[in-house]
């Protein structure tokens, strides 16, 4: 008998589930950082070695990406949320129902929200949100390379927008530039974060009414 056949599979962690682990690995970006982020340190969270992550994630990059499913379950089910007839009457209140959602992500995740801006949709839960989203516009005869232009505009509007969000400044050194330069000074006063929501909105419709124009005058 070969060693390979002695060899018999390791038997599958206790108390342990995928979505308990990346629960837990969303709990510690959230309290660390993307970047100190490791299985040892979660492994010591979850009480057992970090090997036995990997019997559920083959490699860190697929543990991110359930991450990244843990983090958009609220927005698809700002889609999921409503009855599929009227989404299919109306494919841009979905667009600003997940833009929406998609934003407060950062809001209530900032730590964690660069992997929604900085990685692909590449897990089966995220392909089922696309899905989902994409066969609503079809239903709407949204053709597909309209679908997907104003997908990649709106999101990359709402990744813009939050890392901007999420971008720190220096208050004092930025202070002094403001008052040597008291034109920027007048501007930014618009810029700050009371104003955000209101701008959020004021470029998100701006995009949604040209999706509107657009599927009009092809309807026509």
């Amino acid at each position: 008998m070969t060693a390979k056949a002695r060899t018999k599979p390791a038997p599958e962690p206790s108390g342990l589930s995928p979505e308990k682990i990346r629960k837990a690995a969303l709990r510690l970006i959230d309290q660390d950082g993307l970047a100190a982020f490791s299985t040892r340190k979660l492994g010591r969270i979850l009480d057992c070695e970090a090997m036995a992550i990997y019997w559920y994630f083959a490699s860190k990059e697929e543990l991110l990406d359930a991450v990244v499913d843990e983090l958009m379950q609220g927005v698809a089910a700002a889609v999921s949320r409503r009855a599929p007839t009227e989404l299919a009457r109306n494919w841009i209140d979905a667009l600003r129902d997940v833009a929406h959602a998609y934003r407060r992500i950062a809001h209530e995740h900032p730590r964690a929200f660069p992997l929604l801006a900085t990685r692909r949709f590449s897990s089966e839960g995220t392909y089922a949100f696309l899905e989902q989203l994409f066969e609503l516009a079809r239903r709407q005869h949204i053709d597909d390379r309209v679908a997907a232009r104003f997908y990649r505009v709106v999101s990359s509007y709402c990744n813009g927008f939050a890392l901007n969000e999420l971008a720190t400044t220096q208050e004092p050194h930025t202070a002094a530039l403001r008052r040597k330069f008291p034109r920027v000074a007048a501007v930014s006063a618009w810029l700050e974060p009371r104003y955000l929501d209101e701008m959020f909105s004021f470029g998100l419709e701006l995009q949604l009414d040209a999706l509107a124009r657009t599927t009009e005058a092809r309807a026509s």
